[in-house]
């Protein structure tokens, strides 16, 4: 079955499972982490705050977000949604950087896509778990998810959700993986959501690339 519901949270698409806490702790504070990293920042007026996503600059960078995903076992959380040839590919890795947020933006990351992609949040900081996801139910109810040590937030299609409004003296960091299909017949749709978060990504056939120029660095 490609698309689920979670019953617990009454939202389609979307689920949470443990992981070890160690590993996101190891990105928690992003000025200390080995290799060579590009900033992109989005339009502030739409996210109505100071987000900032923090990626791999290159393919060495890029194996530190690989071997920090295949140790999480994310992978195999998704495998049963997934229209694969060999394996879960990892298209970016990347840490969701923010101190402030004034209004809530309600959003999708992946439409019509089938659940062939997936993004998947981790606390990675320690004042993470002060901050939390708002997003709506099948119901139309808006509910929310406050993020936990050890635990891992997943979701596909059409998961509408949003940061809870909130200002912290120091950033919250979350360890972000957007991943799915290695079929390259989906890669098309699933690039307009990845090509704007990261200026480099590897595509579902494995291929090392930098994003055609919808994602903008900034200090790069």
């Amino acid at each position: 079955m490609k698309h689920f519901l979670n019953r617990e949270m009454l939202a389609l698409n979307v689920s949470t499972f443990p992981v070890d806490p160690e590993i996101p702790r190891g990105f928690g504070n992003p000025g200390v982490l080995p290799g060579n990293y590009s900033t992109v920042r989005p339009k502030r007026k739409n996210w109505h705050s100071d987000i900032e996503w923090i990626s791999a600059a290159d393919e060495e960078t890029f194996g530190i977000f690989q071997s920090a995903f295949d140790s999480l076992g994310i992978a195999a959380q998704a495998a049963p949604y997934l229209d694969l040839d060999r394996e879960v590919r990892l298209y970016a890795g990347f840490l969701v950087v923010r101190s402030r947020c004034s209004e809530a933006y309600f959003h999708v990351d992946w439409v019509r896509t089938n659940n062939e992609a997936f993004t998947c949040m981790i606390p990675a900081s320690e004042n993470a778990a002060e901050s939390g996801l708002l997003y709506k139910q099948v119901t139309g109810e808006t509910a929310e998810y406050r993020y936990k040590a050890g635990e891992a937030i997943a979701f596909g299609d059409n998961f509408m959700h949003s940061t809870k409004p909130c200002e912290f003296e120091e950033p919250v960091v979350l360890l972000c993986f957007e991943y799915g299909t290695d079929k390259m017949d989906r890669w098309p749709q699933i690039y307009e959501t990845v090509g704007s978060q990261v200026t480099h990504l590897r595509q579902p056939d494995g291929q090392f690339v930098r994003a055609r120029g919808k994602a903008v660095a900034a200090g790069w």
